[in-house]
């Protein structure tokens, strides 16, 4: 079992990977786990600001501003995944999505 202070020094090494690519001029394709999000980051050409996108479980791509904070919290707490997870992020199905809400027995004879 990893300690709190592991966790944290791996999280800071992968932000710093997202951070370099991004500050280089690289694609670079991350993930915020806590809100199911994948994320795209796309440089600009001829010294334009670049691009973020981003997709939910089982949702289409879409772009998203710079100064969002789920971006900034997946930078600062995210992985990097690689290009084919981000392609097929839409096509899984996000655990917060297949919860459902149970009733208790007593409850529903309440009603009935």
């Amino acid at each position: 079992m990893m300690t709190a202070s592991i966790k944290r020094i791996l999280r800071k090494i992968r932000s710093e990977k997202i951070q370099n690519k991004i500050e280089t001029g690289k694609i670079v394709y991350f993930l915020n786990p806590l809100e199911e999000i994948a994320f795209k980051y796309v440089p600009g050409k001829s010294g334009k600001s670049g691009k973020y996108f981003a997709k939910y479980y089982g949702q289409n791509e879409f772009e998203i501003d710079y100064d969002s904070s789920c971006i900034l919290m997946a930078v600062m707490e995210g992985k990097q995944i690689s290009k084919a997870r981000y392609d097929n992020y839409h096509l899984i199905e996000g655990v917060s999505w297949n919860r459902s809400t149970k009733t208790s027995a007593a409850y529903k004879a309440v009603g009935t």
